[in-house]
């Protein structure tokens, strides 16, 4: 009798101990992070950038119709594969990804700053080169939407033509993912 009381007690304090214990891996549960904590907790790859209208190059006498940026030859594929970090400071990293366009470029370089503006539906990012394709000192993603895996913006990007030099004004969507 004594015996089954002591293993009754010993049962009864285990399942008291095994059920206070806490599960540690998730610091916040209701899973509520800031988009400045989505956007500064890892690397971001371009997953597509498109353009609306499409842009139109004249080359000689024919003209070359670009819906997505990586449509357009002049993106080499070293720079498909390159990571923008967001960093929680308000600055820029780059990480040249796997392929390198020059064996002496660095593995990762600072680019730019970046901050939220209007209720975190904005990001201005400024003197990146990442970016200059768009404009060299300051960009503007609209629209903005941030989650664990996804960041989504869209932004103007104003085209002169190289050969006719007519300008026209797009839109670029883009779509980053983790």
């Amino acid at each position: 009798m004594k015996f089954s009381k002591i293993i009754l007690m010993l049962t009864l304090l285990g399942t008291i101990l095994i059920s206070s214990c806490k599960d540690e891996k998730d610091p916040d549960p209701s899973g509520t992070k800031t988009n400045t904590e989505k956007l500064s907790s890892g690397n971001w790859v371009l997953f597509t950038a498109t353009f609306n209208p499409p842009l139109v190059v004249t080359l000689g006498a024919n003209n070359f119709t670009f819906v997505n940026l990586f449509d357009i030859p002049v993106i080499d594929s070293c720079q498909k594969d390159n990571k923008i970090m967001f960093n929680a400071d308000g600055t820029m990293t780059i990480d040249n990804g796997k392929i390198k366009c020059s064996p002496t470029e660095a593995q990762t370089a600072k680019d730019g700053n970046w901050k939220f503006a209007n209720n975190e539906t904005q990001i201005e990012i400024t003197n990146s080169a990442y970016f200059s394709l768009i404009n060299s000192t300051k960009v503007i993603l609209n629209q903005v939407t941030v989650s664990e895996t996804e960041l989504k913006g869209i932004t103007d990007y104003e085209f002169v033509n190289p050969n006719t030099q007519v300008k026209t004004t797009s839109k670029v969507s883009f779509i980053f993912r983790k």
